[in-house]
């Protein structure tokens, strides 16, 4: 069962904004130079600093390269004399960078905020604006990437209370390996709602999972600029596109200087002796933050590579643990695809005067209607929308969408997320009988005995195309006849979910666990 995630809160209020776009232009404006950078970030461990590559791709293309198409269409669509270049009235209708990234949740770049300024485009004060200077304005102002959206569990403390509480069956204050694989039946009890799983509201009443959404934003640190609390206490730092920027490392080096001697030790970054020996320039034993700035040069720690598809729903999940923190990352179902259809809908019939009654109402100016919209479409310039001018923006307004790929990390994870494979705020019975296994993978069994203290702190990612759908896995497969009677989208069906009669079941289920897997039911359907 995938649990719904809050609704991620937009980044400001609306502002209205004046102005005409252009004619059709006569030739294409040049493209803008290729910048396909991952995203790239450090997790900050224990005793561990570990760099990750996180390379997003949409239906196969470099989210980056997306965003070069969209800036180089954006420069295109304003270009209202075709001559390849902006100049300041063209200018003063791009849309600001906040409506850009609003686009996400919208669909489309609503008026919001102030146009970006002809002083800031035009770098070279030569009173044009090149595609090149368009995109790396746009770039600066950290749209052409995947966003990130950083939340923090607020109970995960009370669910691995909970659960070690209910473990725990001799009342011993401990948990020893029988009770850990005893968890299916001593947790059954708190099943209320009888769909065989142990939500987290059965485990913490009036709970909710998974409680927070990466509703800030988590831009590169930027010196002299104030952290919010949720990102200064996120053991991540995203590091800047621009590579000759070494403010990341000056973070690093604040957070982890526990001597505050301004530079850290081999200890103190856990990094392998070749990289810090490599790294210490002046072999003083210790580094500082220019010369931490130079492990960009090195091979990262890991990779990731994200996958978002519109097409298919691909299994994609990334692992990588160390310094007592765990990152677990997947790729969801995102609402960009919806909110594109529900914008080119709502529009076309608010302009046909048949408002789509199932859709938000777009942001407007007053006057009504498509009002606001009109002189911000009027390409040909005689004051009036139609048909073709209404199709060319929300053409724009489908690219725009195209690269709009968030990364929402939710922070604070504990046993619960250790235990929950799936991340759908519900513990399955197989999920509970693999508890053990779990945490003895984790490194929480030291000497055969669990010990709390070594619970890894754990980091969730979802990728999705646009705000994410849910929050969880869904991992649910086999043939349509397995997915119906999974009712509780666990991923097994169970012998009470089982419609068949007994004997069938115990014929299908190959391992006599008691569960049916995809795996099993789809060998059922091949005998056929």
């Amino acid at each position: 069962m995938i649990r719904s995630l809050p609704t991620i809160a937009g980044f400001a209020g609306l502002v209205a904004l004046a102005g005409a776009w252009a004619a059709e232009p006569t030739k294409p404006a040049a493209p803008a130079p290729q910048t396909a950078a991952p995203v790239e970030v450090v997790l900050l461990g224990e005793d561990k600093l570990t760099r990750v590559l996180i390379q997003v791709e949409v239906d196969g293309k470099p989210v980056s390269a997306i965003w070069d198409e969209t800036f180089v269409k954006l420069s295109a669509f304003f270009d209202r004399n075709g001559d390849g270049v902006i100049d300041e009235k063209e200018a003063a209708n791009l849309p600001s960078p906040l409506a850009l990234r609003q686009a996400m949740g919208t669909g489309f770049t609503p008026p919001t905020g102030s146009a970006p300024t002809f002083a800031e485009l035009a770098a070279d004060k030569n009173g044009k604006v090149t595609p090149e200077e368009l995109a790396a304005f746009y770039r600066r102002a950290g749209v052409g990437e995947a966003m990130i959206g950083v939340g923090k569990l607020p109970t995960s403390a009370e669910l691995t209370d909970a659960l070690l509480k209910y473990l725990d069956t001799d009342r011993d204050g401990k948990v020893t390996e029988k009770e850990w694989r005893a968890a299916a039946d001593s947790l059954a009890k708190l099943d209320k709602n009888d769909d065989e799983l142990i939500g987290v509201g059965e485990l913490v009443p009036k709970a909710v999972y998974p409680g927070a959404a990466g509703t800030v934003l988590l831009t590169p640190p930027v010196a002299d600029r104030p952290l919010p609390d949720v990102v200064a206490k996120l053991p991540l730092v995203r590091l800047p596109a621009d590579r000759n920027d070494s403010h990341w490392a000056t973070e690093i080096v604040r957070r982890r200087d526990r001597n505050s001697d301004g530079k850290l030790s081999a200890a103190e970054t856990g990094l392998g002796g070749d990289t810090f020996a490599k790294l210490d320039v002046d072999r003083d034993g210790f580094l500082t933050a220019i010369e931490l700035a130079a492990w960009r040069k090195h091979e990262p720690d890991a990779r990731w590579m994200v996958r978002v598809s519109t097409k298919t729903k691909p299994v994609d999940r990334f692992l990588v643990a160390g310094g007592g923190l765990r990152l677990e990352g997947w790729v969801g179902d995102g609402k960009i695809p919806e909110s594109v259809a529900s914008t080119r809908r709502q529009f076309v019939g608010q302009f046909e005067g048949k408002a789509d009654p199932d859709a938000p109402e777009p942001p407007r100016r007053r006057g009504g209607n498509l009002a606001w919209l009109t002189p911000v479409a009027d390409r040909d310039g005689d004051g009036k929308l139609d048909r073709k001018e209404l199709d060319a923006w929300l053409d724009l307004q489908q690219q725009v969408s195209q690269g709009q790929v968030l990364l929402t990390v939710i922070d604070g994870g504990g046993l619960f997320e250790l235990l929950d494979t799936n991340h759908d705020g519900a513990l399955s019975v197989r999920e509970l009988r693999g508890a053990w296994d779990r945490v003895r993978e984790a490194g929480c069994v030291p000497g055969g005995k669990f010990d709390r203290i070594k619970l890894p702190r754990t980091v969730l990612a979802a990728a999705s195309h646009g705000y994410p759908q849910a929050f969880g896995i869904d991992l649910r497969g086999g043939p349509a006849w397995f997915r119906a009677m999974d009712k509780n989208g666990d991923g097994d069906v169970s012998r009470k979910e089982f419609t068949g009669p007994p004997e069938v079941f115990d014929k299908l289920d190959l391992d006599k666990d008691g569960l049916l897997s995809a795996e099993e039911a789809s060998k059922a359907d091949v005998k056929k």
